[in-house]
């Protein structure tokens, strides 16, 4: 008898045990396939953060018209296998935060194109975009097949964004545009012949990049050099609201408001370096041929006397609401 209570009990430990292991290994198979789609969701948000934020400028299709260094030549400036991840993206971080060239570890590039302006990132997708460049080999092939087939089919959409970020997204495309072709400008024809492509060509790029992105947007400021930026009452009450936020040391998040069935963000401009040479003070940093042809082209300009770091304006996006 206690042989057969034995052989029984044998059984159900044996039986407990083999439920036990296909219970673990379904698990363990379930977490597999979750991590997998969790980072495949990664890489599609990333790769739409650099198709909207960083390609316009740093574009790997660009060839020999780049006005900027091709991500993979950044990646190879910032990472080796000394570098650790955290040094890697701190380093990343800090230059995207404050484009200067003292935050630089290119100056080649600095020399060549300029400083980039500066863009309105959020924490967390600066710091997705750093992690991923310095996991991913961006100059190899298979890397760039991967963003062929992105491009081709984006799994990634901004139906899902919140209007905050929706508005940072066109913000940041548009300045990239419209920065791109400034520094194509300052290449070719210097600092003072740049004027004059702001003075033609920087209304119809935003308006153009407002009819590709189906929306509305426009830059003003208190103190503007064409009479058309200027800002409204509205307006200027954000930019005095995050001129004392930045004086006191607090941070200054762009504001987002219903208006007529609409949504508006508002996004600050900052100062950076390369904005000093039109934007800082007369004689010092403009140059004196630069100085004369802003008079010549806005004899009623107020956008000078800057210093780097300044709330020169604001970015103004029309959203409809979803």
């Amino acid at each position: 008898m206690n042989t057969v209570i034995k052989i029984v009990a044998l059984s159900i430990l044996f039986s407990s045990l083999l439920l036990s292991c296909s219970e673990t290994g379904k698990q363990l198979e379930e977490d597999n396939l979750l991590a997998i789609n969790n980072q495949s969701v990664n890489e599609d948000k990333v790769l739409s953060l650099l198709k909207t934020n960083c390609f316009n400028c740093h574009n790997p299709d660009m060839g020999e018209s780049r006005v900027a260094p091709p991500l993979f030549k950044v990646r190879e400036h910032y990472y080796d296998e000394e570098t650790t991840k955290e040094e890697f993206v701190v380093a990343i971080i800090n230059f995207i935060n404050n484009p200067t060239e003292e935050n630089s570890i290119m100056p080649g590039a600095v020399r060549n194109f300029g400083l980039m302006p500066k863009m309105s990132f959020k924490e967390e997708d600066i710091q997705l975009i750093a992690e991923y460049l310095y996991d991913n080999d961006v100059s190899s092939d298979e890397w760039y097949a991967k963003w062929e087939g992105f491009k081709k089919s984006p799994a990634s959409t901004q139906t899902d964004l919140s209007y905050e970020d929706l508005g940072r997204n066109i913000v940041n495309e548009t300045k990239s545009n419209i920065g791109k072709n400034l520094m194509k400008a300052v290449k070719e024809r210097g600092v003072a012949g740049a004027v004059e492509f702001c003075n033609t060509r920087a209304i119809p790029i935003t308006d153009s990049m407002a009819v590709v992105l189906n929306t509305k947007v426009k830059r003003v400021s208190d103190k503007p050099r064409n009479p058309i930026n200027t800002a409204n009452s509205e307006e200027i009450a954000y930019i005095d609201g995050w001129r004392k936020a930045k004086a006191n040391g607090e941070k200054y998040p762009p504001k987002v408001t219903e208006m007529e069935n609409k949504m508006v963000g508002y996004y600050p401009i900052e100062i950076n370096q390369t904005c000093l040479k039109c934007h800082g003070i007369p004689e010092k940093q403009i140059n004196t041929e630069t100085l004369a042809n802003i008079k010549k082209l806005y004899p009623n300009d107020k956008a000078t006397g800057y210093a780097e770091g300044d709330i020169r304006g604001i970015f103004v996006v029309e959203m409809d609401k979803k």
